[in-house]
């Protein structure tokens, strides 16, 4: 959990010092199919399926945007007894979005990338404590799009699979802030 902590501490001091290089920034809840820690098929060994985002856009050109971002999953708990399991995860993902259009009020775009998992499980019985730990290299294939809801913020819808050991697919949707408008109305006291 401190190392969950820790990399969610990293990320957002990175995109504060980053901000103005990103035109939006925001997150958001989502769902995931899940998978089985070791690919083990026991209802205790699986992972949540809730989770919470955070991401930035960033584009280079007008069809291209590199999107960061990091997920945390609500932990899985089983309880049998006086015994235990708990599964978590965390992600972060780099990702490529292709925009087919620019309008006004919509953008859609398909997206690829990778995608870094880190799983920890935990098994605790009266006597004992186990802890394993677990990570994948993945690679992210999906589409989204955003939509203005006010000059200030966009609504933003996400699918996407993820292929690697612990392939799964989600969901997100969440609202971004857009940089670009903040800044050029910001108030600057003179």
């Amino acid at each position: 959990m401190k190392k969950i902590i820790l990399t969610l501490a990293v990320f957002l001091v990175t995109i504060s010092f980053l901000n103005a290089q990103f035109t939006k920034i925001g997150g958001g809840p989502g769902f995931s199919s899940g998978y089985y820690f070791h690919e083990m098929k026991y209802d205790y060994n699986k992972s949540g399926n809730i989770l919470g985002y955070l991401k930035g856009i960033y584009e280079i050109s007008v069809p291209l945007h590199i999107s960061p971002s990091v997920s945390f999953f609500i932990p899985h708990t089983f309880k049998y007894m006086d015994e235990k399991t708990v599964v978590n995860t965390f992600m972060v993902d780099l990702n490529g979005h292709y925009v087919f259009n620019s309008l006004d009020q919509f953008e859609f775009y398909a997206l690829a990338g990778v995608d870094i998992m880190l799983a920890w499980k935990k098994d605790k019985y009266p006597s004992i404590t186990y802890h394993e730990s677990d990570n994948a290299l993945g690679l992210n294939l999906g589409v989204g799009t955003y939509m203005k809801l006010t000059e200030q913020f966009d609504l933003s819808l996400e699918a996407k699979y993820l292929i690697s050991k612990y392939s799964q697919f989600m969901v997100n949707a969440g609202i971004l802030i857009n940089i670009d408008w903040l800044t050029k109305h910001e108030d600057t006291g003179l």
